[in-house]
């Protein structure tokens, strides 16, 4: 007899929780997992476990007026932070309304998704909440159980030992792969630096194992690069080349991450700029690279320049990059240019021509447009500024005839 009353009891107490006991079996360890569904969420999107195939999924049943329930939620928003980036979804679902549950979740900051008005319970077969199960990628249940029990979170980290998740989109992952073939061009030639600047824009690449593994060899190739040019910036202090041993050190603080060795090499940098001559020598190393730069960039850019572009170009740089011997080359060159006589004959021409051209043609507009007087200044710059050229003579007839 009080066997009997116990169970009407229970029956009473799940049935207030909208959690009667199921026409159907439970759903055992290893069978696909049944559909779930809500009618309101609270902290996403509309959730169903066909869409989050490819992820692991955490189904658990509980009610806002369930002691046990309320004891789990601190353990469960402690897992969801834990593995929410990791391919794990938590879904909680509760028979209660939207009304009901939203103000209580706001007060117990439980921030993972959440199904109101949902029946689900029934069609897993629960008994009684909380009850938690832990759904495969490939949408099978794994484990079963009370969420505060020892064995919950191992069943979580055990999936993601054997059947990691699929967490990128195939778009992500077509963009991450043309990203990671663009690191792997610029690795071949040698632009470390860029690598190391491209890799940093790949958002936590190990939510794919592809990706996770392509990410990882192009890091150990960096560490190399990075371990071979810390033995350059030994070899250039050593020689007291100090623009290039500080050069090679930021490569290393820039390759090697936080490791170690890029720590290491921040130090010596550090030490270096504190040293009066070798923090000169790096400012006049580095205004001889940037020199080296400029000329290299002007000498390629010279052959399609107009001579006295070029002239001009060479000019510009030697004054802004003097002291360093690409600004002395640069002065070399316009001073060459300049003893050019034909060359330099070529380019006064061409100035010449130019310039008359255009005040010639203002001169000539303002004649059209009625207004001589405007017209005789341009016509007096050219007789005064080119006076021996046939262009010279064309501006005096000009005046001649609108001073008439």
């Amino acid at each position: 007899m009080a066997s009997s009353r116990w169970t009407l009891l229970v029956s009473a107490v799940l049935l207030a929780g909208g959690l009667a006991a199921p026409a159907a079996a439970n759903v055992s360890v290893g069978q696909p997992a049944p559909a779930i569904s809500a009618t309101d969420w609270l902290n996403t999107p509309p959730l169903s476990l066909e869409k989050l195939r490819g992820k692991i999924v955490v189904v658990e049943f509980w009610a806002t007026w369930c002691p046990p329930c309320r004891a789990t939620i601190p353990h469960l928003i402690e897992l969801y932070k834990k593995y929410k980036d990791k391919g794990v979804v938590f879904v909680s679902l509760t028979d209660e309304s939207k009304t009901k549950v939203e103000p209580f979740a706001q007060q117990m900051g439980m921030i993972y998704p959440l199904g109101c008005g949902s029946r689900s319970g029934s069609t897993y077969g629960v008994r009684g909440i909380p009850h938690a199960f832990v759904v495969d990628v490939a949408g099978k249940v794994a484990w079963r159980g009370h969420p505060a029990s020892d064995g919950f979170e191992p069943a979580i980290q055990e999936q993601l030992r054997t059947q990691p998740p699929t967490l990128l989109s195939p778009k992500e992952k077509a963009e991450i792969a043309a990203l990671l073939d663009k690191i792997e061009k610029a690795l071949a030639e040698k632009a470390y630096l860029q690598v190391a600047g491209m890799l940093e824009r790949l958002k936590e690449p190990d939510r794919d194992p592809e990706v996770a593994k392509r990410v990882a060899g192009l890091r150990e190739k960096l560490a190399a690069q990075a371990k071979a040019r810390a033995a350059e910036a030994e070899a250039h202090l050593k020689k007291k080349a100090y623009y290039e041993a500080d050069v090679a050190l930021g490569e290393v603080a820039a390759l090697a991450g936080e490791s170690d060795l890029a720590e290491t090499a921040r130090a010596q940098r550090a030490k270096l700029h504190k040293d009066e001559t070798a923090r000169a020598a790096i400012e006049q190393g580095r205004k001889e690279h940037e020199a080296a730069e400029a000329l290299a960039d002007l000498l390629v850019k010279a052959n399609d320049m107009a001579p006295a572009a070029c002239l001009t170009a060479y000019e510009a740089l030697a004054k802004k990059h003097a002291g360093t011997k690409a600004g002395a080359d640069a002065a070399a060159k316009a001073e060459a240019m300049r003893s050019d006589k034909a060359l330099m004959t070529g380019i006064a021409n061409r100035a010449a021509e130019r310039d008359c051209k255009g005040w010639l043609s203002m001169a000539r507009n303002f004649v059209k447009a009625g207004m001589p007087a405007k017209a005789a200044p341009y016509l007096k710059k050219v007789i005064e500024t080119y006076p021996d050229t046939d262009f010279a003579k064309k501006a005096k007839a000009m005046l001649e005839t609108i001073e008439k």
